[in-house]
């Protein structure tokens, strides 16, 4: 959304039963919101959504401020439903491996996916999921939320001083990972005719 105007009046709409109002402030979110589960609970990321959905749904009426304070509450409810799925699951162990559907497919009716497609390739979303679990919610949130250190902070209970070591550690294993590909020479293969490919 534009402006804090638009915001303001976007959520005044909201609060006030009007179904434009939701389906605006949804629109904004959804497809983040989204992508930030998937990454996590790539099984059951599209019932999440719709649960933090509902829950934001519900408390719309109690939540004041402006649209930073909003992104992160709708993040902060997104997490709570995730650390609740995830306590559930370990009761009931299965099989979350992503499927390339599910890994890179935008949300059905995602009104940014081709944004989101640019930015979250099968490449980079293996890379995060292979970091620290800590390191790669922070970098989610901070990424894909656009929220600020101490939003994540307030989110994931940890000082903001904590959630910037945490991402720059996480920042530095990714870049590390992408040098040592770079200087990796590549191996040479001949073939019977004589033909060499790097």
């Amino acid at each position: 959304m534009a402006g804090d105007d638009r915001f303001e009046s976007v959520l005044r709409a909201a609060q006030g039963g009007q179904e434009w109002g939701f389906e605006e402030l949804y629109r904004s979110l959804h497809a983040y919101v989204l992508r930030f589960l998937r990454l996590q609970a790539p099984r059951d990321a599209e019932d999440l959504a719709g649960e933090t959905w509902m829950s934001v749904a519900s408390a719309l009426d109690r939540f004041s401020g402006n649209e930073a304070a909003f992104r992160s509450w709708v993040f902060t409810i997104a997490r709570r439903r995730l650390v609740d799925h995830i306590r559930r699951s370990t009761r009931r162990p299965g099989d979350y491996r992503l499927t390339a559907e599910e890994r890179d497919g935008p949300a059905p009716d995602d009104t940014e996916s081709s944004a989101m497609a640019s930015v979250a390739t099968e490449e980079a979303l293996d890379r995060i999921r292979r970091l620290p679990p800590d390191q790669a919610e922070i970098l989610l949130l901070r990424v894909l939320g656009g929220l600020s250190a101490d939003q994540v902070g307030e989110i994931v209970a940890k000082p903001p001083g904590t959630v910037r070591v945490l991402q720059h550690r996480a920042l530095k294993r990714l870049a590390e990972e992408f040098t040592t590909e770079r200087v990796t020479p590549r191996r040479r293969v001949t073939t019977p005719k004589g033909r060499t490919w790097a």
